[in-house]
Parts: C-alpha cells; sequence; structure tokens
C-alpha cells in the first residue's frame, strides 16, 4: 500500500514531531576511600564507594495508532476522565490535519486508525504531534555500597599470588509509567489521579534489592625462564530481590488494572539467590625474548534477575494469545524473571616485535559460548512501551584478531586492528525461529587505523592524532532476515480494508545497521602538568546509525543517529 512501511533503516530521514519536549535528567553523588598498606612481602588494598544516582526521563508516548485514547469510542467504560482525553485526541488531530510527517506516517481529519477508516483515519507511528500518544514518565534511581579488600604478594619472586573478597549492596527502583495527554505536560510523578492533568493510564514500578558477595585468588608461577602458568578462580553469590510499587486501582482509560499483572490480585514479592565458580587458566611460553605464545580459557558470569513485575501477562495477552480476534499469536516468551548469563571463552594467540621494538604485533584467535545470553527486548501496544530481558538459551562467538604498532621515527606511531568475528545463535527458546540468526550487537568485523606525533618544542609536547574506525555491518535484534506477523496482521483482516493478515507481516531483512567509516582527530600541546588540546571528532560529518531497536510484533523499528560532527577544546591539568 506504502513502500515506506518497509522502509531500509539506514535511508530513514531523521524528522522529530513529538508534542511532548523530551528530557533526561540525572543528578549523582559518588565517594570513595582507598587504603594501601605494604608489609613487606605483601600489600594491602582496600576500597570503598558510595553511589547515590537519581534520574528520570520524559517523553512523548506510544499509542496512538492502537487508539488507546479513543477508547469510550471503541467501547471502554465511559468517564470523565476518559472523556476528557477523548476529546483532547480528537481535538488535537483536527488542528493537525495534513501536518507532514516522515511516511508512512500521516495525520488524517480523525484519530481513528486509518485501516478503520480509510477516506479520514490517521497513521500516527510513535511520538507523533498530537496528544493521542499520551505521554511516558521513567524513574531510575539507586543507592549503592561496595568494598573490596585484597591481600597480594609483593615480592618479585617466581611465584606471585592474590586473595580478596568483594560486597556490593544494591536499592534500585525502576518505574515506567504511561499517561493520557490532556495538552498541559507531563507531571513528573509515576502515578497521577484520575482527576489530574496528565492521569496515569498503566504503570511498571519495581523496587529492587541486591546483595553480592563474592572471594576471589589467583596464582601466576613462572615454572621457566621461558613458561609461565597461572590459575584464578572467583565464586559470585547474588540474591535479588523485587517488590513491586504499583497500586492496586483501576486505569480510568481502560477500566482494567493499572498494571496487567495485577488482573488476578496484588503482585507478590519475588527473590532469588544466582550463584556462580569463574575458573581461569593462563599458560603462556616465550620462545625468545621477542615473542610470547599464550593461551586462556575462563568462565564468565552474569547474574539473572527480575524484568518488571506484570511484563510476561502483559506480552502474553498482547501478542500470545492467537485465539481472540484481533489477536496473534507471536510465538515469544517473556518471563518476570530471566535467568543468570554464563559464558565460556578461550583465547589463543601470539604477541612480537622485530627491529628493536619498532614493530610490534599481536595475533589472536578467540572462541566463546554464551549460555542464557540476556537480551533486552522492546514491545509496542495499547500498553505502551516495554523493555525486558529475555534468554537466547545459546550462542557461539568466535573470530580473529590482530593488533600492529610500527615507530619509523621517534615521536611518531603508526597503529591499526582488524577484528572479524562470526557469531550463530544454536538455541532461543524465546524465538524459537531465529536459530542460525547472529549475536545481536556483534558488527562483522571493525577496522581501527591511526596516527600520533609527540614533538617536543621546549617548554611542552606537540601533539597530534588521527583515528579512523570501520564497523562493519551489524544486526541488533535476533530477529533478522525474518518474516513475522505484527498486531497489523490481526487487525487487517477485521479492519474495513478487509485485506488478508500477511498484508500486515514485517519482514526484517533491512533492519541491518550498513557499514560506515568515522574520522576523528586532536591536537594540541601538554606540558609536565597541564594540556590544551583541540579535538574534531566524526570530521567529515558522516551521517550512520547509532542504533537500531526493532519491535518485531509492532512492524517497525526505534533507531536513533549517530553523532555528527562536533569539536571543541579540552584543558586540564594534574596536581
Amino acid at each position: 500500500m506504502n513502500p515506506a512501511f518497509y522502509e531500509d533503516v539506514n535511508d530513514h530521514p531523521f524528522g522529530f514531531y513529538g508534542n511532548i519536549r523530551p528530557s533526561n535528567d540525572q543528578r549523582t553523588i559518588e565517594a570513595s576511600v582507598k587504603v594501601e598498606h605494604d608489609f613487606g612481602a605483601a600489600k594491602l588494598i582496600a576500597w570503598t564507594l558510595y553511589s547515590d544516582i537519581k534520574q528520570d526521563l520524559v517523553a512523548d508516548g506510544t499509542s496512538a495508532d492502537f487508539a488507546r485514547y479513543i477508547a469510550p469510542a471503541l467501547g471502554a467504560p465511559a468517564n470523565p476522565t476518559n472523556t476528557a482525553v477523548q476529546n483532547a485526541c480528537f481535538a488535537s488531530t483536527a488542528a493537525l490535519t495534513g501536518f507532514p510527517l516522515n511516511q508512512p506516517a500521516f495525520i488524517g481529519a480523525i484519530p481513528v486508525p486509518f485501516i478503520f477508516a480509510p477516506a479520514n483515519g490517521s497513521t500516527f507511528g510513535a511520538y507523533s504531534p498530537t496528544t493521542c500518544d499520551g505521554t511516558q514518565y521513567q524513574v531510575r534511581n539507586q543507592k549503592d555500597w561496595s568494598a573490596e579488600v585484597r591481600l597480594a604478594s609483593d615480592t618479585g619472586g617466581p611465584l606471585n599470588w592474590q586473595v580478596g573478597a568483594y560486597y556490593l549492596r544494591i536499592s534500585r527502583l525502576v518505574g515506567v509509567s504511561l499517561a493520557a495527554d490532556l495538552g498541559s505536560g507531563v507531571i513528573q510523578n509515576l502515578y497521577n489521579d484520575p482527576s489530574s492533568t496528565n492521569p496515569t493510564s498503566q504503570l511498571y514500578a519495581d523496587k529492587f534489592n541486591t546483595n553480592v558477595y563474592a572471594g576471589f585468588g589467583s596464582v601466576d608461577w613462572a615454572a621457566t625462564e621461558k613458561l609461565k602458568i597461572g590459575v584464578a578462580a572467583r565464586y559470585d553469590v547474588e540474591a535479588r530481590k523485587v517488590s513491586n510499587r504499583v497500586p492496586f486501582v483501576t486505569d480510568p482509560i481502560t477500566g482494567g488494572p493499572l498494571n496487567p499483572g495485577q488482573a488476578f490480585g496484588p503482585i507478590e514479592d519475588q527473590k532469588k539467590t544466582f550463584r556462580q565458580f569463574q575458573p581461569k587458566i593462563s599458560v603462556s611460553y616465550r620462545p625468545v625474548p621477542s615473542t610470547n605464545i599464550y593461551a586462556n580459557w575462563g568462565i564468565g558470569f552474569k547474574a539473572g534477575g527480575f524484568n518488571n513485575s506484570g511484563s510476561k501477562a502483559t506480552i502474553d495477552a498482547s501478542f500470545n494469545d492467537g485465539v481472540t480476534p484481533g489477536t496473534i499469536d507471536a510465538d515469544v516468551t517473556i518471563e518476570d524473571r530471566y535467568r543468570k548469563e554464563r559464558s565460556s571463552a578461550f583465547e589463543a594467540g601470539i604477541k612480537g616485535g622485530f627491529l628493536d621494538g619498532a614493530v610490534t604485533y599481536d595475533l589472536a584467535g578467540y572462541y566463546t559460548r554464551v549460555t542464557d545470553m540476556q537480551f533486552f527486548e522492546f514491545f509496542v501496544g495499547s500498553f505502551g512501551l516495554l523493555r525486558v530481558v529475555s534468554n537466547i538459551d545459546r550462542v557461539d562467538i568466535k573470530g580473529a584478531e590482530l593488533n600492529v604498532n610500527v615507530r619509523p621515527l621517534r615521536g611518531w606511531t603508526l597503529f591499526g586492528s582488524f577484528n572479524v568475528t562470526d557469531s550463530k545463535i544454536k538455541k532461543n527458546s524465546s524465538r524459537p525461529y531465529t536459530v542460525g540468526n547472529k549475536s545481536p550487537y556483534t558488527a562483522d568485523y571493525t577496522l581501527n587505523l591511526g596516527t600520533q606525533v609527540t614533538q617536543p618544542i621546549g617548554f611542552a609536547s606537540l601533539v597530534a592524532r588521527a583515528d579512523y574506525r570501520l564497523t562493519g555491518p551489524t544486526w541488533f535484534h535476533t530477529v533478522q532476515g525474518d518474516e513475522r506477523p505484527t498486531l497489523f496482521s490481526a487487525l487487517l483482516p477485521i479492519s474495513a480494508l478487509g485485506l488478508p493478515g500477511f498484508v500486515g507481516n514485517a519482514r526484517y531483512d533491512v533492519n541491518r545497521r550498513d557499514r560506515f567509516g568515522v574520522l576523528n582527530l586532536r591536537g594540541g600541546l601538554e606540558g609536565k602538568n597541564w594540556r590544551v588540546i583541540a579535538f574534531v571528532d566524526n570530521v567529515t560529518d558522516k551521517k550512520y546509525l547509532n542504533e537500531v531497536i526493532p519491535a518485531i510484533e509492532f512492524g517497525g523499528s526505534f533507531i536513533s543517529p549517530g553523532g555528527r560532527r562536533q569539536f571543541g577544546v579540552e584543558v586540564g591539568a594534574s596536581f
């Protein structure tokens, strides 16, 4: 019907039309103390850190195309709040009819989705200039306290060791509020009552508490002048707890619970403890002084956790019904609790140099098997925007990397590195049809080239540097060349258009970011305790995408542009 519905993300013209001015405010307080004591044969190192971060975000909503705020006309309970919200939506749409938007979005005479009103309906997309999107307000506040103590050998002999312990306490509040837009802006509270000018229509809010305990140690042994062996281990225990903070009240817009997870009563607290032993073994052999051959293997770990309470109920009701008219079976599995991530990583390589160190190199190959990889998913629907974590059961990542440094003259360095990565999803119970696709957020290759010149000029040194980075094609989701049903696949057959469901399917082969290269320059003066450096980032003003976040069941993507050309001066001093 319109080719713009099937747009390559790399060709998107960026236009921003929201009627809500977005903001992101953060206040951070941090303090730390570090203590070292030398016992002669060993050194004690201890530190502690306190951090208090308060952050909130205001933005336009995403729900206009799902008619959430014209609900009274669609059979939701009528009340003063709902009527006021509906009137505001219809009035703002009428006032902006024909307002130019990026295709395929357009504003008709009424806010009814165009598939139900082909003659005068609308296609809003996300963040439209009308009030029909609603508003969103997010809170992410965190206090944490951490401490570590370690005792390490300090003899310089063939046997070196260290042992230590670590503790972390986190208290985090995460809230995402969707509210009606009555044209009076956003009230920055997670819950606003129905009589307010920004009544809350849906809310996810949870308090997360985490205690982390870890013990670690390592031993490095120089068996001979050429052979070194290292063994290390760490054991982590993460105890996590979540408590829902959504009031048990009715959504004035839909008449249902404020949080879909409350459909059968209050949401109970949850808790779970995650544990992992993480060994590491490394071996290096230096056949000649200028060459080192090495290999290492280790286990990595990322604790599981909790999505906002009610996430599973929201996704199942919105995307996994498949029976009720107007619904689909998306075959996507999201849980309120996601599993821990575990990786087994092996690397082997050679480091060396020649011409008295004028040329050095590092060549390595690696293989990593990731179990239950944690992956952020975004969902859009009448519930607004939901960000959750899913698990990819198994991902294999292998590749090779080469680094080279050359010093043609004193004070002049040339450097470069090249990495190539092959990744594959081996199992994914969250989205089974994605098996065989690549790991998300993993570029096919990267190339870095640069040069730096440092020239003394008496009282200081003249420094000039150029860096060029080429990033290969990148997928950002497990769904890649796949075709999937969307909410529109369910709505089209029952719409005024009467089209078959497959017309509403989305194919995601146009969601891969193309390769791009960025050149940065720096230059200035550096003294013993000071520096004045001018810089230009993205010298050629290259247009590229920073991130592509597909919302699979919505049929589109949230994309953000990369940084354009930026220049400035840095002044620094040390004392």
